[in-house]
């Protein structure tokens, strides 16, 4: 009997501490458990370049947008972004379980994350956790019970605790653009519900947040929200802040395909569990996807990105860009079914490379589509749609601060890349003040304008503006 209950309470005991060590807390004062943040020196993202070479159909780069790296750097705007699944040998991961830091690869994290959003650490501070990724079979093939919401919530922990030590020891009021892809897209929608949807303050801080590389965000029918979230809708207009951007991309001739059966937002556990508003519900539901840059209608895909590690050609830059390659729309099939769809359209003389070929080989192309490189093909698109909603809403000087009630001040031409020049009621605004400022709210330019009426931007990077004077505001996109 003795030796029956020793043996018992062995494996009690072992259960426990496997059951406690599951969901232990992740020290996130501790820099190891950050794939880059301000404090961590010497990371891929420290320094990096992110300039971009916008290469043509001979490999001649035609033009270089020059970016500053701002991820060390407070701006007034940071970067949180929530890492997909992110695991080598992917095909060996059969349980529905968290694997632990620790046995994650370091580096492979960390050239994922430069290659996804690299680009974004243009805007400010970049932090990106690391955390207990829950495996490929917690999300195809888990059934809707308990087992899958407790791998959910030792991920979900880590992400939460993280975005905590972030706002309550770094965030100091700046703007926050939250960003995220396929399984960091899931955490990041959980924690924009738990921790954003219902409170305003943290509210007004969100740029925008990008929930990315799922079939599952989600709305009422004909409506942009009260769905997934109660108070935070998907964007209805570019310039719009505090909103959810989303996209997944597959190749024309495709069918955007409905959720799978084992989605998260199909569990009434998440509801139960704060992290849903509603349950996702195919028939009441719709799912939701950008349609504001490109629509419907087929059209060139401006720049699609990739590091310049990737190809031997561009140049000095961090990232290649292929202009006009491919074509994109928006396709809707259904209520449950909705994406863009890309479609390689090579010059005749075309030398750069399809990078989208290889995504063809997958296994599971034909439910993921181009899944791996959503990234690359919206990058730009995310670019100048965050350019706009920074333009009014990133800085401690924005469009609500001033008026122009009549509308009545104009710039010329706009996009612009040389000089720019104003007038208010179509009379010349000579040696009046001005000030330029960049999407952060920062003056980058202080000054008057000459008896013309124009102001030189040659200095200035490629992006938006707003130019400021005496009788309004307007925003200026500089090429």
């Amino acid at each position: 009997m003795a030796k029956g209950f020793k043996k018992f309470s062995l494996s009690l005991l072992q259960f426990f501490l496997m059951v406690t060590s599951a969901h232990a807390q992740t020290d996130y004062n501790n820099m190891a458990n950050w794939a880059f943040h301000p404090d961590k020196s010497g990371t891929l993202i420290d320094g990096f370049n992110i300039d971009i070479a916008v290469v043509d159909e001979n490999l001649a780069t035609t033009s270089v947008y020059q970016f500053t790296n701002n991820s060390m750097t407070n701006t007034g705007v940071d970067v949180f972004f929530v890492h997909p699944t992110i695991l080598q040998n992917l095909a060996t991961y059969t349980e529905i379980e968290t694997v632990p830091i620790a046995d994650q690869n370091t580096l492979m994290v960390a050239l994922s994350i430069r290659g996804q959003v690299g680009l974004l650490s243009k805007y400010g501070r970049m932090f990106a956790p690391r955390y207990r990724q829950a495996t490929p079979p917690t999300f195809v093939g888990s059934d809707l019970d308990s087992t899958q919401v407790n791998v959910l919530e030792i991920s979900y922990t880590d992400i939460k605790d993280a975005f905590l030590n972030y706002l309550n020891n770094h965030n100091n009021g700046n703007k926050i653009i939250l960003v995220s892809h396929s399984q960091g897209a899931y955490l990041a929608g959980f924690l924009l519900r738990d921790v954003f949807d219902s409170n305003p303050q943290l509210q007004q801080k969100l740029v925008t947040a990008v929930i990315a590389g799922i079939a599952g965000n989600y709305a009422e029918p004909n409506l942009f929200a009260g769905g997934w979230w109660q108070n935070i809708p998907f964007c209805t207009q570019e310039d719009e802040c505090g909103c959810v951007m989303n996209w997944r991309s597959y190749k024309e001739g495709q069918t955007p395909p409905a959720p799978q059966a084992s989605h998260p937002c199909l569990n009434p556990l998440v509801v139960d569990n704060g992290w849903a508003y509603s349950q996702l519900d195919l028939v009441q539901n719709w799912l939701m996807q950008d349609s504001l840059y490109y629509n419907n209608q087929a059209q060139p895909l401006r720049n699609f990105i990739t590091l310049r590690s990737n190809v031997d050609f561009g140049g000095n830059v961090g990232y290649v860009a292929f202009d006009s390659l491919y074509t994109i729309r928006h396709q809707r099939s259904g209520t449950g079914q909705v994406g863009f769809v890309v479609q390689h359209t090579p010059q005749p003389n075309e030398q750069r490379p399809d990078l989208l070929l290889d995504e063809e080989s997958n296994p599971l192309f034909s439910s993921l589509g181009y899944h791996a490189k959503d990234y690359n093909i919206y990058s730009w698109a995310l670019l100048e749609q965050i350019d706009m909603k920074l333009s009014l809403c990133g800085g401690s000087i924005s469009v609500s601060d001033y008026s122009d009630p009549a509308g009545t001040l104009s710039m010329f031409p706009n996009p612009a890349s040389d000089r720019v020049y104003l007038r208010n009621n179509d009379e010349v605004l000579s040696n009046e003040d001005i000030a330029i400022l960049d999407v952060a709210g920062k003056i980058i330019v202080s000054g008057n304008l000459d008896s013309a009426g124009g102001i030189s931007i040659q200095e200035l990077e490629s992006g938006f503006y707003l130019v400021v004077t005496k009788f309004g505001v307007s925003r200026l996109f500089i090429e």
